[in-house]
């Protein structure tokens, strides 16, 4: 009995370990927003910058107006920040970055775009419905390393 019950600890404890390796947990997929628009994090990937130091982050986001009137959204809409507070704007220089009017009830998606440090493996989100605003949600998204 005495040996089981050793055997039943150490696997808890393994089970515990392994569970404490794992990604921290994120806000991909979480759809939060203000009372006119919802915003929804998709997809979370790396592109290479123009230097090593640098990576192009992507987010793919889904859009939707709740409202029912025409909402303009875009890029610009949007920052993030690192665990030290540093502010990263959106980087603009992609042809298919998020930035359009969305009808009533519609719903789109798009790509924002943020030049970040390469060693980056977290940020935080913000979305800002306008410049003189609080942010309207915020999201907690870890990314590929590479």
């Amino acid at each position: 009995m005495k040996k089981i019950l050793t055997a039943i600890s150490i696997a808890a404890l393994f089970g515990l370990a392994l569970a404490g390796c794992g990604k921290e947990d994120t806000d991909i997929n979480k759809a939060l927003g203000s009372e006119e628009m919802t915003v929804t994090p998709t997809k979370i990937t790396r592109e290479k910058a123009a230097t090593d130091r640098k990576n192009i982050l992507k987010i793919a986001v889904k859009v939707k107006n709740n409202s029912k009137t025409e909402i303009g959204i875009g890029a610009g809409n949007f920052r993030i920040k690192d665990d030290n507070r540093k502010v990263y704007d959106s980087y603009g220089m992609k042809k298919d970055s998020l930035g359009q009017v969305v009808a009533p009830g519609e719903t789109i998606t798009g790509n924002i775009y943020f030049e970040v440090l390469a060693i980056l493996e977290k940020v935080w989100l913000e979305y800002d419905v306008s410049m003189d605003r609080e942010p309207a949600a915020e999201w907690l998204l870890a990314f590929p390393t590479k």
